[in-house]
């Protein structure tokens, strides 16, 4: 899976170390979005983007993914998916005012 984190926020970069430390089996490539030539730059800039395969994951649909690959996150998971409905615009309101530098 790759895992495409802005490179110039902070929060994201926080994100994708905290990803690749969660990752036990080390499937998951945590890269800048910057480097990304195959997808369009403006999209990955407004939401976290996770590749899977022929599937891309988008903003919270991305983190509840992870939940629910990851064997540390999985009692997460639950969580999140019944936060859904709150956690969708709240991910969106956050990622829209996250630092970018």
């Amino acid at each position: 899976m790759r895992v495409l984190i802005d490179a110039r926020c902070p929060y994201c970069r926080a994100l994708g170390g905290v990803l690749k430390a969660l990752d036990l089996g080390q499937s998951l490539r945590v890269e800048p979005l910057q480097e990304a030539r195959d997808l369009d730059q403006e999209a990955l800039l407004r939401e976290l983007h996770l590749l899977e395969r022929q599937r891309v994951y988008r903003g919270y649909g991305a983190l509840l993914h992870l939940a629910r690959r990851l064997p540390l996150l999985w009692p997460l998971f639950p969580v999140l998916y019944l936060l859904t409905p709150v956690g969708r615009p709240l991910y969106r309101l956050l990622a829209a005012r996250r630092p970018r530098a």
